[in-house]
């Protein structure tokens, strides 16, 4: 029995899933792994700034 019952049921595999579900799609894969460089990039950025604050200020 589930903790949350009416989440597991709607689960489904990528077997299961027809080919114009949004999650079938290649695109959709492709989309998340730019968002997550994106956040890396801004996480990265947001050092490169500090650092350069750091050495305008001292």
């Amino acid at each position: 029995m589930y903790t949350f019952p009416l989440v597991e049921r709607n689960r489904q595999t990528k077997m299961e899933l027809p080919p114009w579900h949004r999650k079938a799609q290649k695109a959709y894969r492709v989309n998340r792994i730019v968002i997550l460089l994106q956040i890396v990039a801004a996480f990265v950025m947001c050092g490169v700034i500090l650092v350069g604050v750091e050495r305008v200020l001292h």
